[in-house]
């Protein structure tokens, strides 16, 4: 990221950093992003680099205990709608206002969590990427292919995130994935949102949530299926649901451009 212009900040937060990356010092309204699960800032380098040329404030985020953004290993911390309260406060300390708000997946749930919380307004316009929202139906189908413990699982998730055409990873990358995934902080997240899943999953809750939201989704994609994000559309007023056809759930990655340029058009709507 670094390579491209970023400048790599931190938000002093009393024993612990939030980690962003800022791209641009124009005076137009400033586009954040969160990432997914099992992800990191990094994972929006293809998105951020189809905007540079547009002059719009990019602040890439890595979530709470994701990345360079630490956190205590405390049980507790690691909850979606704490991480929310944080990084509502990170916004609150650098002074963003008229915020787009693109979340990823999770990111995309602890924005929602987040916008609900926003009494001041900072948030104006979200954009959900193949959000979280919904309980999935086959919970526990779900609940190993995204909390991988084998290296037969780590193949299984990277098939659901990026279809068949993704090359098989080697045994050294393989082994790194199930030995960063199974960390601390991930077990952690894992209880804490299977102990309150009523609580974290919003369900019809998102009716609160009244800004104008865009809803894009991958047609093929089986973690965040076509069935939730429509239920999502239909449960926020002010949303419109764009699909990308023969997509998966890592549709930021796969389609870069593609995404680009709807949170380009909605933007500046």
């Amino acid at each position: 990221m670094k390579n491209m212009g970023g400048k790599p900040c931190f938000v002093p937060m009393g024993g612990h950093k939030i980690f962003y990356w800022k791209f641009g010092n124009g005076s137009k309204k400033p586009i954040v992003f969160f990432h997914g699960l099992l992800d990191e800032s990094f994972g929006f380098r293809r998105v951020v680099k189809e905007l540079l040329d547009d002059g719009y404030p990019l602040y890439v985020f890595d979530l709470p205990g994701y990345g360079n953004s630490k956190l205590p290993l405390v049980k507790y911390l690691y909850q979606i709608d704490v991480w929310a309260d944080l990084l509502l406060e990170c916004f609150e300390k650098l002074e963003l206002e008229e915020i787009c708000l693109v979340g990823h997946s999770m990111g995309g749930l602890t924005s929602q969590h987040l916008v609900l919380k926003d009494y001041a307004k900072r948030v104006q316009k979200l954009i959900l990427l193949a959000p979280g929202g919904i309980p999935h139906p086959e919970r526990e189908r779900m609940r190993k292919i995204l909390f991988p413990k084998t290296e037969k699982q780590v193949v299984l998730l990277l098939r659901y995130l990026y279809g068949e055409e993704f090359p098989e990873p080697g045994y050294l990358f393989r082994h790194t994935l199930v030995t960063i995934w199974n960390e601390k902080p991930n077990e952690f997240l894992q209880e804490n949102t299977l102990r309150r899943e009523n609580e974290i999953f919003f369900d019809s809750k998102m009716k609160g949530i009244q800004i104008p939201t865009l809803i894009l989704a991958g047609a093929e994609d089986e973690i965040t299926p076509p069935f939730m994000m429509k239920k999502i559309k239909s449960y926020i007023k002010k949303s419109k649901l764009v699909w990308i056809p023969k997509v998966r759930h890592a549709i930021h990655l796969e389609k870069p451009d593609i995404v680009a340029e709807n949170i380009r058009i909605f933007y500046n709507t």
